[in-house]
C-alpha cells in the first residue's frame, strides 16, 4: 500500500540552474516531494524555453524537465536580487546552480557566504570541469564534453567521423548524480547538523561513464576505438540489417547464446569452429564472424527473424524509433507517460518518474511553471509585503 507522503516532503530547494543538468536534478528532487523553486532571470528566462519543438509557444524540453516546480523571476546581478535570494536561502535546504565557475561568487552568493547565513544549506554546484584544476573556468556544453572526454571518439562507425550521442546523457546523468549527492548530503546533515557543498562536473560524469573503457586503458594501455553498435568485449553484440531494410540488435553476449544463435541462422558449423568457440576468440575474429552473420541475416525479413531468435532463446530486439517505443505496450504498462494539466496547453503527456517504489508514489503533480508564475506567492511566504513586491517589480528586480 502506497502512502501519500513522499521522501522529500518538507525539503525546500532553490533551483538557480538552467537548461539541463541542474534542472534535471531539481526535477528528480521535486518528483520525490521537494518544494523546488525555480529562479529565472528577468530577461528571456531559462534558454531551454527556446528549444524546439514547441507546442503553442511552449517548449517540450522545458515542460518535461521543470514539472513539479514553482517559478520566480529574479535579477541576481542586482544587489536587491541577491538580497532576495539570500532571504529565500535562510529557509531552504538545498541550492542548485550551474553558472560558470565564479559567477555566483560575483553575485555575492557563493557557498561560503550563503553557508554563513544558513549552515544547514546543501549547495550543489555543477560545471563543465569542476571547481579546481587548470580548466576550472572553462565553459562546456554537452557535445563539447562528449568530445573532450573521449566519448565521441568511441561513438560512430569504425571508419566514420566521431559522432555525438543522440541523447544528452552527460547532462542528464550529471543531474542524476547530483540528486544522489543531494539526498546523501541531507542524510549526512541529519547526523551532523551541517550542510555542505557538492562539486559536480560533466567531465567527472563522463570519465565515470567511460568505466571499463577507461579502466581498460589504465590497466593495459589499450586505447578504445569506435565500433558502431558493437561492444569492445563481446561478439556478436550489435545491429544487423535484414532483407526488408529494417534493423535488429542481436545480443549473443555469451557462449550459451552463441550456441543457440548459429544453428537458428543455419550456421551450425560456426558453433564448433575454434575461431568462434569462445567469446574471447569471437572478439579476436570479430570481422570474419560478423561477415558471416550479416550475410545470413540479410536473407531474413525482420519480424520472422525475431520469431526464430525468440524460439531459439537468443536475446534480440527490433531497433525501434522513438515513436515506436512511446507507443509500445510495455511503456504503457510501466506507466512511463503521465498526464498533467498545463495552464496554456490543457492536458498534456509528460515523461514520468523512472523509479517505482512500493511504499510511495512519486510522479508528475503539477506542470512546468510559466516564467515567474509564483513570484508573488513565494515572496509573500518569505515575509515580503505586497507593497515591497511592487517596489521590486518597479525596480525590475522581478518581473
Amino acid at each position: 500500500m502506497t502512502s501519500p507522503t513522499l521522501a522529500l516532503d518538507g525539503i525546500r530547494v532553490i533551483d538557480c540552474s538552467r537548461v539541463l543538468a541542474g534542472p534535471f536534478c531539481g526535477m528528480l528532487l521535486a518528483d520525490l516531494g521537494a518544494d523546488v523553486i525555480k529562479v529565472e532571470d528577468t530577461g528571456p528566462g531559462d534558454e531551454s524555453r527556446t528549444w524546439p519543438p514547441h507546442k503553442e509557444g511552449e517548449s517540450a524540453a522545458y515542460l518535461v524537465i521543470n514539472r513539479n516546480k514553482r517559478a520566480i523571476t529574479l535579477d541576481l546581478k542586482s544587489a536587491e536580487g541577491a538580497e532576495v535570494l539570500t532571504t529565500l536561502v535562510r529557509r531552504s535546504d538545498v541550492l542548485i546552480e550551474n553558472f560558470r565557475t565564479g559567477t555566483m561568487e560575483s553575485f555575492g552568493l557563493g557557498y561560503e557566504t550563503l553557508a554563513a547565513v544558513n549552515p544547514r544549506l546543501v549547495y550543489c554546484s555543477i560545471s563543465a570541469f569542476g571547481r579546481t584544476g587548470p580548466r576550472a573556468d572553462g565553459a562546456g556544453y554537452e557535445a563539447l564534453m562528449q568530445a573532450f572526454s573521449g566519448i565521441m571518439s568511441i561513438t560512430g562507425e569504425p571508419d566514420g567521423p566521431p559522432v555525438r550521442c543522440g541523447v544528452s546523457f552527460l547532462d542528464l546523468t550529471t543531474g542524476i548524480l547530483c540528486a544522489f549527492g543531494v539526498v546523501n548530503a541531507l542524510l549526512h546533515r541529519e547526523r551532523t547538523g551541517l550542510g555542505q557543498r557538492l562539486d559536480a562536473s560533466l567531465l567527472e560524469t563522463a570519465v565515470a561513464l567511460l568505466n571499463y573503457h577507461a579502466e581498460g586503458y589504465l590497466l593495459t594501455g589499450a586505447v578504445p576505438r569506435a565500433l558502431g553498435s558493437s561492444h569492445p568485449s563481446l561478439s556478436p553484440y550489435r545491429n544487423f540489417r535484414c532483407r526488408d531494410g529494417q534493423w535488429v540488435f542481436i545480443a549473443g553476449a555469451n557462449d550459451r547464446f552463441w550456441q543457440r544463435l548459429v544453428p537458428a541462422l543455419g550456421l551450425a558449423w560456426m558453433a564448433t569452429d575454434p575461431r568462434f568457440a569462445s567469446n574471447i576468440e569471437r572478439v579476436r575474429h570479430r570481422k570474419e564472424l560478423e561477415a558471416e552473420l550479416e550475410q545470413a541475416i540479410a536473407t531474413h525479413e525482420r519480424e520472422p527473424l525475431l520469431g526464430i531468435l525468440e524460439e531459439a532463446g537468443v536475446p534480440a530486439t527490433p531497433v525501434n524509433t522513438v515513436d515506436q517505443v512511446m507507443q509500445d505496450p510495455q511503456t504503457a504498462a510501466r506507466e512511463l507517460i503521465e498526464r498533467v494539466v498545463h495552464p496554456r496547453l490543457g492536458a498534456i503527456p509528460v515523461v514520468g518518474t523512472p523509479v517505482k517504489f512500493s511504499g510511495m508514489r512519486p510522479g508528475v503533480r503539477t506542470p512546468a511553471p510559466l516564467q515567474g508564475e509564483h513570484t508573488d506567492q513565494v515572496l509573500a511566504e518569505h515575509g515580503y509585503s505586497a507593497g515591497r513586491i511592487a517596489e521590486l517589480r518597479a525596480r525590475k528586480v522581478i518581473l
